[in-house]
């Protein structure tokens, strides 16, 4: 498990880079795909936008087309979701469902 930091050590220390490390958790799409409920979207304020486009404008995130997908879905939709809202289904439903149907489907962003 990889847990977020400061943007700036993607700069400070290359020997702590993981290139083969996969997103396994939430996106956008997932909000349709799990059937989720509108009582799970959290609506995106002014700072969240501004930080999804200057994201976007990250060398590591250019050329990324999936990621780039996901972004421009989430400011799309105009809300985004936290891993929590998957607990709107189930109490085991990440454990049961979302998790082994994403490791089948190798349904990743790289």
């Amino acid at each position: 498990m990889i847990k977020q930091g400061s943007i700036n050590l993607a700069y400070e220390s290359r020997r702590m880079a993981i290139p083969a490390a996969r997103f396994l958790g939430l996106r956008s799409n997932d909000y349709e795909r799990c059937q989720l409920t509108p009582s799970v979207q959290i609506k995106l304020n002014d700072q969240d936008i501004k930080r999804a486009r200057q994201i976007a404008q990250y060398p590591w995130f250019a050329n990324k087309k999936p990621w780039q997908k996901e972004l421009d879905l989430m400011l799309k939709n105009g809300f985004k979701l936290e891993v929590e809202a998957l607990i709107s289904k189930d109490v085991s439903y990440v454990t049961e469902e979302y998790v082994p149907a994403r490791l089948e489907e190798g349904n990743f962003l790289d």
